[in-house]
């Protein structure tokens, strides 16, 4: 028989009991009602009890001895994750998440491994469902086979009971456990004062055709996304217990103003950073939202800070960065007040991943950020502004993620002059001597920027434009060309537009940001830029090297293949070797540099992270930018040395996570 009292008796949340005193054990409270007994031969019986117990319901008398499931695989730390909440199916992405996958190998595991586990399930199949979201589980088991209920009830004993500091539900909420359904009974994580309630009207279909609904051939477990990403304390034994940000709201409403001319850079400045409490109320991470309507938002301010001026501004060009997402997921952005947001950046679950685009501003000087699954810590740094004036339409844009255009054949180029003597910034180690004549050279970021100041050219204009940093002795280089605020669809050319092979080619799309890795070749340290009949557009080059060969440069571009991850100390070099990886040749002496997307992330001081030639030296190359707080994403070309091998050097404290997207070949 059950223990059972004549009233109600509600146990505190999770997190005040962990407040008040940490570690909390009590006797828990039940409501027994009285109700008809069906058994069917099994020894199972309709009831129906509902209350509040740390373990299965309604425990089964007589049943066979089962296993207990062994515990986590790691120590588990005395903080606790956050308490779940209620997050229900935001969208469509059945593959079985890292944590339900571990949660259904433990029970195996425990059981046998002959046991039905069920995770994924069809987008089309039902209504809302977790499974759709592959963070939910269906153990197959009957409450009327005694072996099977005796499992489904020890199993809810170790995973709802005390746990092994003596807190009840601490397994379960190490494991993210969002709700729990068996037996005629739902159980919620998210509300643990309401304990075991009826399930869809089951009480009163005891019959073996509402078994599936019932619940009653299964347990079904849904999990929240801190437990489905596979990195609450239960198995990495770090506690999840940063807290969601609370809702917030926007002044902000009307029409955004319209935008007139191009965007005025200004030096990088963050406006939020969950991690480090900029921008939000606390330390917080950014959640998707509830379903009772509660929005979560992250407004940002925008307006009157760094080199923003607090007036007349339309729109501002933001660097947006997803940074651990515990779900796969997107972040968009709009003004607040307007009918529309964009798709900043997407990522997988558990990864980080950066997005740039253009934001109107609220009439209250913010813009709006929101995530569509999950939680996730964000930053948003500010790039640039946009006048506000009698100008283009103002909507939300995003700036196309960079891709490498393909290889461009040109003609015949001019001799190269003697050597140049390479530009030189604060290098790490020291530089050495000049390169030789021919090499590939990679340029420094503060030298090999040219920002088109003389306003947008115009359809059909060719215009002549000095690149700095690259020497006259250049025959070609390769650059980021960046095109925005195209009036119409067409094309733009940069080269040498005179001979008509020596130009590459770059469309433009109408209203659109594009950034393209282009190989062009250059006479004196100059290109020339021509756009078609029909478009104006604004046009922004940056240099990441140049060659001085009479042969121009070759670069193809890939799909991104990891090179490293990496944590300096502020003087060390780490060597990597670069050659075959991906499509990247294996022999060295077909490869004369590797492109690279570089993500930093900095520990309290701004620096810089060289890339360069084993066997070489760092000449003052495009280096990526390493900011004291938060991560920063960077393309930087780096020479290959002896044996294939590239050295990485950052000047501070840092850690780096290098991809290859490209080479130049030899």
């Amino acid at each position: 028989m059950l223990p059972h009292s004549t009233g109600r008796l509600a146990l505190p949340s999770f997190r005040a009991l962990l407040r008040g005193g940490g570690i909390f054990l009590c006797a828990s409270a039940l409501i027994l009602q009285a109700s008809p007994a069906s058994a069917d031969g099994s020894g199972w019986q309709s009831t129906n009890w509902t209350g509040v117990l740390a373990g299965a319901p309604v425990p089964g008398v007589g049943l066979p001895a089962a296993p207990v499931p062994a515990g986590a695989p790691v120590a588990l730390p005395a903080e606790y994750d956050i308490h779940p909440e209620y997050e229900g199916q935001a969208q469509c992405d059945p593959v079985a998440k890292p944590g339900t996958q571990r949660f259904a190998d433990l029970i195996k595991a425990t059981y046998g491994q002959d046991e039905v586990v069920w995770i994924p399930r069809d987008c089309g199949v039902g209504g809302q469902s977790e499974h759709k979201e592959g963070r939910a589980i269906d153990w197959m088991g009957n409450v009327r086979v005694a072996e099977d209920r005796a499992e489904a009830e020890t199993f809810l004993n170790w995973l709802m009971g005390p746990d092994q500091f003596g807190v009840e539900y601490g397994n379960a909420i190490r494991l993210g456990v969002m709700y729990i359904g068996w037996n005629d009974r739902i159980w919620r994580g998210y509300d643990i004062s309401k304990g075991w309630t009826e399930l869809k009207g089951c009480f009163a279909k005891p019959d073996k055709g509402s078994d599936n609904t019932c619940h009653r051939n299964h347990i079904h477990i849904s999990l929240t996304w801190d437990g489905a990403s596979g990195r609450s304390s239960f198995w990495d034994g770090t506690a999840m217990n940063v807290p969601f940000c609370a809702r917030d709201k926007s002044s902000g409403g009307g029409a955004p103003a319209t935008r007139v001319g191009g965007v005025v850079a200004v030096d990088q400045v963050r406006v939020v950073d969950t991690r480090s409490a900029i921008g939000v109320k606390e330390r917080c991470r950014l959640q998707q939202d509830r379903w009772n309507g509660d929005s979560k938002r992250i407004f940002a301010k925008v307006t009157g800070v760094g080199g923003v001026p607090a007036d007349g501004v339309a729109a501002v060009l933001i660097r947006v960065s997803v940074l651990g997402a515990n779900a796969p997921t997107t972040l968009r952005a709009w003004a607040p007040g307007a009918g529309s947001s964009v798709p900043v950046v997407k990522a997988p679950i558990n990864s980080d991943a950066s997005g740039d685009a253009i934001i109107p501003v609220a009439s209250d000087g913010t813009i709006a950020i929101a995530t569509t699954a999950g939680a996730t810590d964000v930053t948003v740094d500010v790039l640039g502004y946009y006048p506000a004036g009698s100008g283009v339409e103002n909507k939300a844009e995003v700036v196309s993620d960079t891709l490498i255009a393909p290889m461009t054949e040109f003609g015949p180029l001019p001799a190269p002059v003697p050597a140049p003597v390479a530009p030189t910034v604060p290098a790490v180690p020291a530089p050495g001597a000049a390169p030789e004549e021919g090499e590939f050279i990679g340029i420094g970021a503060e030298l090999g920027y040219e920002s088109i100041s003389q306003g947008a050219i115009q359809p059909g204009e060719t215009r002549t434009v000095t690149l700095a940093g690259l020497p006259v002795g250049a025959t070609s280089a390769l650059v980021t060309v960046t095109t925005s605020e195209s009036t119409k669809k067409g094309k733009l050319r940069i080269g040498q537009i005179g001979e008509k092979v020596n130009a590459a080619t770059l469309k433009v799309r109408k209203a659109k940001t594009r950034t393209a890795i282009l190989v062009v070749p250059v006479v004196g340290g100059t290109v020339q830029l021509s756009a078609s009949k029909k478009p104006s557009v604004q046009v922004k080059v940056e240099v990441l090297g140049y060659q001085t060969s009479a042969v121009p440069l070759k670069a193809r571009g890939m799909s991104s293949k990891k090179l490293t991850t990496a944590k300096f100390d502020g003087t060390e070099v780490k060597l990597v070797k670069a050659t075959g990886i991906g499509d990247v040749p294996k022999k060295q002496k077909k490869v004369a540099a590797v492109i690279l997307r570089v993500t930093t992330s900095g520990k309290g001081t701004d620096g810089r992270l060289a890339a360069y030639a084993v066997g070489g030296v760092d000449y003052g190359s495009r280096s990526a930018t390493v900011t004291a707080k938060g991560k920063t994403t960077s393309i930087v070309v780096a020479e290959v040395g002896d044996k294939g091998l590239v050295a990485l050097a950052s000047n501070v404290p840092a850690r780096a996570w290098v991809s290859v997207i490209g080479f130049i070949k030899r």
